[in-house]
């Protein structure tokens, strides 16, 4: 008696130590959940407020790019004039007729080579001089024909914090002539900035490259004007990075709180900004974390609720502990028999029902498992064998596998997921579970019962899911995701095989007009036919993928045994592309007739990384715009890259 104390008392304090370990490991794992929770949250958070500064970096370089338009053809107009009467004529008609088009810009001018203004949208502005103006000594300076120069912030004489686009322009001696400049006006960016502000904590500044705020919204005093460009800053860090786009956690010294900001810097190459402009969109980092502080709380709740339930259920357990002891085989048998039994009934609620004897073969099912293969519960139930020979094909030998290792003992249960063939002859994915529930004295399989489950719509969804993931939904080419595994793919078989193979970046001409002209479903149907046309023009081995918007790919695989052969078939391909391209197309209420620019790069075993391969297609591209649309052009390295 004293012995079986002593063992009682053991495994009761190793009971509790494990109750205690559990609970310990318990709140470990809860303690990882929340924090992976938050930083899940983190990520969430900077993901959307990255998206936010790329909206207004595209909105901002859309405005830009038109802003040096309009100074380039205004520059041209200063040097068609044949007089400074004609020039302060027709130069300040022509600029307030730019200045309309634009809701961006404020003022318009341009001066002679002293600073004098000659023509400009604000006839108050005609006969001043701007020679002392910063921007105007940078310029002239500077005389790079080719910038576009950024002028640092100012304040105007209305208390409005505003900035200068600039562009020189040099007479017929190539001698410094004069600037053209846009003012742009802060009620637009006002506007832009306003528009990504999603919670009441947020904050988007637009910053000049030297550090200089120009706009911040909501607006802020100690902000505005601000040089933010001190070593150690938040800002410092962005741009002392040399990244495009950052996500950074900080302490503002300006405004004393923790936010995390996204960053993205502005400066296009086909630009040639002189200085960049950098955007950046933050929160609040209280503001952030907040749901995940509710969350916390709960969880310490939670687990405190856990730890009060699991002692009360193991001091209730131990005082079980002797009957459960008392318990025989044969009963613990019993138990087990009549468990799986009730498991089977309590899972088979509106699923279909089957048990198979066997030694015969003979199976039985519920009328619920006729439905699914379209049958009436008054049908005669097929023999095991007649059974296998209705399942798909593909699936058959995998099920038979996995049948025989259960029945042979090496799985605890029987899973399995197979097509079955309905009576109407179309496929019904069905989803499986069951065990051997009896077995004869030597241990062989007597009896296998279990359900069925139709899971055709789930597996449709996957399918559907698969297909999002690496699929455009419009065209059904594939997405940008895709696209970079499909240029690795080619990269490794050019460098093993030795061919040549090409990238192709497509920009289709004039897009924008067919969406603000005709509307988006003609633009949806236009980008449909163009993928269908382009995968005609392809084989079957090369890609044809959509990047978004009116941009496609083409990869080509095996373009010849030498880059002179793959030159001249790409070329080929190319001419085909647009030719195609060239057809009309059926948008339902009108024939629209459609030109691309093509980039192509070349490549051949060397060490590029994807997104340099797409970088030098999109050169090229810009080129064969810059030539005229409707052509395509093969990047040339640096020569290309200079004339970018």
């Amino acid at each position: 008696m004293p012995q079986q104390t002593s063992t009682l008392a053991a495994l009761q304090r190793n009971f509790w130590l494990l109750v205690a370990a559990a609970l310990v490991m318990l709140g470990v794992v809860m303690g990882y959940l929340l924090f992976q929770e938050r930083t899940r949250t983190l990520a969430r958070e900077g993901d959307r407020l990255l998206h936010q500064v790329r909206v207004i970096d595209a909105n901002l370089t859309q405005q830009l790019a038109g802003v040096n338009a309009a100074l380039l053809s205004m520059r041209q107009e200063g040097l068609a004039a044949r007089s400074p009467a004609q020039l302060t004529q027709q130069g300040s008609e022509r600029l307030r007729a730019l200045t309309d088009a634009m809701p961006g810009v404020r003022t318009m001018l341009l001066t002679d080579a002293e600073g004098t203004i000659l023509a400009s949208n604000r006839r108050e502005a005609l006969g001043l001089n701007v020679s002392e103006r910063p921007y105007f000594q940078v310029t002239k300076a500077s005389s790079q024909a080719d910038t576009l120069y950024v002028s640092e912030p100012f304040k105007t004489p209305l208390g409005v914090y505003s900035l200068n686009v600039v562009r020189i322009w040099l007479d017929s001696k190539g001698q410094f002539a004069g600037v053209v400049t846009a003012t742009l006006d802060p009620t637009y960016f006002d506007v832009l900035l306003r528009s990504v502000l999603y919670a009441s904590d947020m904050r988007a500044t637009l910053v000049h490259g030297k550090g200089k705020a120009f706009m911040t919204l909501p607006g802020n005093p100690n902000i505005e004007g601000v040089n933010l460009a001190t070593p150690g800053t938040v800002f410092g860090r962005h741009m002392a990075s040399g990244k495009t786009e950052s996500l950074i956690q900080g302490v503002f010294t300006t405004t004393s709180d923790e936010r995390l900001v996204a960053y993205r810097t502005v400066q296009p190459a086909a630009l040639q900004m002189d200085q960049p402009m950098v955007l950046a969109v933050s929160r609040e980092l209280t503001a952030v974390l907040a749901p995940w502080w509710q969350l916390a709380q709960v969880f310490v709740v939670a687990y405190g609720l856990l730890c009060a339930l699991a002692l009360l259920s193991a001091w209730a357990l131990q005082r079980k502990q002797q009957a459960l002891l008392a318990l025989t085989q044969a009963r613990a048998q019993e138990t087990q028999e009549q468990a799986q039994r009730l498991d089977l009934a309590l899972n088979g609620a509106d699923l279909g029902l089957w048990d198979v004897d066997l030694s015969t073969g003979v199976r039985n099912v519920n009328a619920r498992a006729q439905e699914m293969l379209g049958r009436s519960p008054d049908d005669p139930v097929d023999a095991l064998s007649v059974w296998t020979g209705n399942m798909h094909p593909d699936d058959l030998q995998q099920v038979e596998a996995l049948r025989q290792a259960h029945e042979e003992g090496r799985s605890f249960s029987l899973v399995l997921e197979y097509r079955m063939q309905h009576r109407d002859g179309h496929w019904v994915w069905i989803h499986s579970r069951g065990k051997v529930t009896h077995r004869d004295a030597d241990g062989r399989p007597q009896r296998l019962m279990g359900t069925y489950l139709d899971i055709t719509e789930r597996k449709a969804a996957e399918a559907q899911i698969a297909e999002y993931a690496f699929h455009d939904p419009l065209t059904h080419l594939p997405n940008r995701r895709l696209l970079m595994d499909r240029l690795a793919q080619a990269q490794h078989a050019s460098a093993r095989s030795r061919q040549p193979a090409a990238l192709m970046f497509l920009d289709l001409d004039r897009f924008k007009w067919v969406n603000d002209t005709l509307g988006h479903d003609q633009g949806d149907q236009l980008l449909q036919q163009v993928a269908e046309r382009l995968q005609l023009c392809v084989r079957q081995s090369d890609t044809v993928a959509r990047l978004g918007g009116d941009e496609f790919v083409l990869v080509v695989h095996k373009l010849g045994e030498n880059m002179e052969d793959a030159t001249v078939l790409v070329r080929a391909l190319a001419d085909k592309v647009l030719a195609s391209l060239r057809e009309p197309l059926d948008l339902g209420t009108v024939q629209y007739t459609l030109t691309t620019s093509i980039g192509i790069t070349l490549f051949c075993g060397e060490d590029v990384a994807a997104s340099e391969l797409l970088k030098r297609a999109d050169q090229a591209m810009y080129q064969a715009k810059a030539d005229g649309r409707n052509s395509a052009r093969i990047y040339l390295g640096a020569v290309q890259e200079k004339a970018a």
